[in-house]
């Protein structure tokens, strides 16, 4: 291998690596600039942004998306997104979920899915009137605090409220 082809492949495993290390510190580039965004893209693709939180201390819970539905009437009934078909298609639930907890996701794109899922939870439950979207996750306490006596608590990261619709016709919901 000639010395400049060798050079140019140990820079880039060397930025590679740095990338593997911000990832780990949990820093984004993201607002560094033009070249910040193109790093940070490069990072997810990869998988160099990775915070590797599996081996701190205290590993978090995935994220999940809780749905409260109500009549009109008034009853409640808790439901959730059904596992898919396949593996690949709970995965990409799954990564619609991780959207809610992203830093960079704006309150359109959270509201646009809110909007999605309670659209399927209306024609799975046509009695509904209401739905409540409630992404977030469960805060484990550390071992030491679970000892003292704590208990793990729900932390809300999206809530939003979405009402069925007006039919077409202009009858009630």
């Amino acid at each position: 291998m000639p010395p400049r082809s060798r050079t140019m492949l140990l820079a880039a495993a060397l930025g590679h690596l740095v990338l593997v290390v911000t990832g780990g510190l949990d820093i984004c580039l993201w607002e560094t600039g033009p070249l910040g965004k193109v790093l940070t893209y490069y990072s997810a693709l990869t998988g160099a942004d990775t915070g590797y939180g599996f081996f701190a201390p205290r590993v978090a819970s995935p994220p999940t998306a809780a749905f409260t539905l109500v009549d009109v009437d008034g009853r409640a009934t808790v439901d959730s997104l059904p596992p898919g078909i396949t593996r690949e298609a709970d995965i990409r639930v799954e990564d619609l979920v991780e959207v809610f907890d992203h830093r960079r996701s704006d309150d359109r794109v959270r509201a646009r899915l809110a909007a999605s899922w309670a659209a399927i939870l209306f024609a799975r439950h046509p009695q509904a009137a209401s739905v409540t979207v409630d992404m977030g996750f469960r805060r484990t306490p550390s071992m030491a605090a679970q000892r003292r006596g704590a208990t793990p608590r729900w932390r809300s990261v999206y809530r939003a409220r979405v009402v069925r619709p007006a039919r077409a016709h202009g009858g009630a919901p």
